[in-house]
């Protein structure tokens, strides 16, 4: 018992000294916290007024941000709205260039197409071209040989030529020697025709009269005319130029006044070099007109033409 009461005097000491410490630290809180409530309502009233100063720059700048916004907004519509027409723009860039890439496609198949014929066809050509340059490089020397050949024979034909020039000459001066025998084979028939006549008539007078003096004297007269006869005129050398010339017709700058006559042979020269004959068909009073014969080269205007080579 008396220990259970020297605890308990014990325990009443110690709670009373814990309750006079409790409120002591308690005391000091409420302090402390007044202090500090002091402090934030002072900081929360410079808070207000801060506030309530910068109040009307905040709306101000609130207004102008809210219609830049509004700007913005309407931009970005505009923007969006040009962003969906150049989206469907490039659709249909697209579609209409995919178009064309496969038409190019399309020719460009063709053209491999075109492009492996033609190699094909090429090579073929190659193949031709290589054969003909065989065929070529005889034919090369075969026309090397006719060259030859050729010129070998252009100059037998140059020969030849000249002696047909020569010869042509030669039977251009027959042919004119036999005109001038012909018309003095003429003459000589008309004269021994008309010494025949003289004769028959002579005997017939001598039938008649008898006289033999007078028949002596008329023989003598026809002897003599006989004589005359025999030595006829030398045909003159006839001369002029080519006036006219045509395919096989040329015509000459002399005519009848200068004795010229249907049927006459002309031969035409270039200098030395004789060219053709030509034979009178037509006759003017001062040219004439005929046919080309023996041509050896075609006659041109200003050739000289003569009855005598």
């Amino acid at each position: 018992m008396a220990a259970g009461n020297t605890d308990s005097r014990r325990y009443g000491v110690k709670g009373q000294f814990n309750h006079e410490e409790r409120s002591l630290v308690l005391s000091t809180l409420t302090k402390v916290l007044i202090v500090l409530l002091s402090l934030f309502s002072i900081f929360l009233c410079g808070t207000v007024v801060t506030y309530v100063g910068n109040a009307n720059s905040y709306k101000a700048l609130y207004d102008k941000v809210q219609g830049e916004m509004t700007v913005l907004a309407a931009e970005m519509a505009s923007v969006q709205r040009q962003y969906n027409e150049q989206v469907d723009a490039v659709a249909a860039l697209k579609k209409e260039y995919n178009a064309r890439i496969q038409k190019l496609e399309d020719v460009k198949g063709t053209l491999t197409a075109d492009l492996r014929n033609a190699e094909r066809a090429c090579l073929q050509y190659q193949n031709r071209a290589d054969s003909w340059q065989g065929i070529l490089t005889g034919s090369e020397q075969t026309i090397g040989n006719l060259v030859v050949s050729l010129e070998a024979t252009r100059q037998v034909l140059d020969k030849v030529r000249k002696d047909d020039i020569e010869e042509s000459k030669e039977f251009n001066e027959l042919t004119a020697r036999l005109y001038e025998t012909m018309v003095l084979l003429q003459a000589l028939q008309a004269d021994k025709r008309r010494l025949l006549e003289e004769k028959s008539g002579l005997e017939d007078l001598l039938g008649r009269a008898g006289v033999g003096k007078a028949a002596r004297n008329v023989v003598t007269a026809a002897k003599g005319s006989a004589r005359g006869v025999a030595s006829m005129p030398e045909i003159t050398d006839l001369k002029g130029l080519v006036s006219e010339v045509d395919e096989s017709l040329v015509s000459v700058s002399i005519g009848s006044v200068d004795g010229v006559k249907k049927d006459m042979r002309f031969h035409v020269t270039r200098g030395d070099e004789f060219i053709c004959d030509v034979v009178i068909t037509h006759v003017d009073t001062n040219k004439s007109a005929g046919v080309l014969d023996l041509k050896v080269d075609q006659p041109k205007i200003g050739d000289t033409v003569s009855t005598k080579l």
